[in-house]
């Protein structure tokens, strides 16, 4: 009859992940054959021996830091970091467990279990390369056709606002760029995105203010509103509270939790009598049509004579009402 002892052993042997227990200094209590294996040794041989001889050098500072933090109020903790195999460095994620702890709340043995995660690895990395090479190329093809746009009009007769307009929006589509590339494409908070299309405002010298909660937009959000925000500032810039020296603009996000909608609410004062345009441009055309063709949100203009101000609303999840 096969005792408790060997039964349990014969489990954790027949386990595909890798299973090693130890104590804080790193020597190694326990580990079942895929361990061993992964080593071309016996589960026997590593008793006693010291587990940081198997995680890459580079590494073992980040992962020590990390265990710090197992405590009895969190014993749990995930981690993924290169481990020196016998057919050579592999990339594992461990899920590590805190199992005894002294007076003081700092763990003494633990165990961890991991699997193989190289391939994912390798993948993220290939992702990551063909991605900064795509942003790569669309600055370079923005950088091409804002340098058309001053060989084509230079020394022409067309006045040179129009141009440079054509280019600050060429820069606020850089920008929206630029920040999707920081977070490889995944989307972007709704701070970054109010900053880069109020970057044509400069500093704003205390006359533009922002603030609102962390809010996280889909990433086919973040060109479309940062080209919208970008032709709001530009107007307030040309014709609003900015055009002057005392008008102020605030803009400022909330989150509607039960609905799953970010608001935005843009609020222009002091600046010169507001009224509503006679005909449309690009600016409210983009702000009119791209909010709810390209965004499923919705869009309020209100041209108050004190300042204009205006209402997004944009579906977190990508549908709409």
């Amino acid at each position: 009859m096969v005792s408790d002892v060997a039964l349990l052993r014969e489990i954790l042997d027949a386990q595909l992940e890798m299973v090693c227990r130890y104590r804080a200094d790193g020597t190694i209590l326990f580990v079942n054959r895929a361990y061993a294996k992964s080593l071309n040794l016996e589960p026997a041989d590593l008793t006693g021996q010291n587990l940081w001889q198997f995680v890459t050098g580079a590494d073992q500072d980040r992962v020590r830091e990390m265990l710090h933090g197992l405590s009895p109020e969190q014993p749990e903790l995930t981690i993924e970091n290169r481990f020196e195999t016998a057919g050579g460095t592999r990339w594992m994620l461990w899920r590590n467990h805190g199992l005894e702890f002294d007076s003081e709340g700092r763990w003494s043995v633990a165990q961890s279990t991991a699997i193989d995660i190289t391939e994912r690895r390798q993948l993220e990395e290939q992702l990551e390369l063909l991605v900064g090479e795509l942003n790569h190329r669309v600055k370079n093809t923005l950088m091409v056709v804002q340098a058309m746009a001053y060989q084509t009009f230079r020394g022409l007769d067309v006045p040179a606002v129009p141009v440079e307009k054509f280019n600050g929006r060429l820069a606020a589509l850089s920008g929206a760029h630029d920040t999707l590339s920081r977070e490889n494409w995944s989307g972007a908070s709704l701070a970054e995105i109010v900053r880069q299309g109020l970057l044509i405002c400069g500093d704003g010298s205390g006359r533009v203010k922002a603030g609102g909660p962390d809010v996280t937009l889909r990433a086919n959000a973040t060109v479309s509103l940062v080209m919208v925000l970008h032709e709001l500032a530009t107007n307030a810039m040309k014709y609003g509270a900015l055009s002057g020296d005392g008008g102020t603009v605030d803009v400022r996000w909330d989150l509607n939790e039960e609905d799953g909608w970010a608001i935005i609410h843009w609020k222009e004062h002091g600046g010169p009598p507001v009224t509503p345009p006679t005909r449309k441009g690009f600016g409210s055309r983009l702000l009119t049509d791209a909010v709810p063709r390209q965004l499923n949100g919705k869009v309020e203009l209100v041209y108050n004579e004190t300042g204009l101000q205006c209402r997004i609303a944009i579906p977190l999840a990508g549908g709409g009402q």
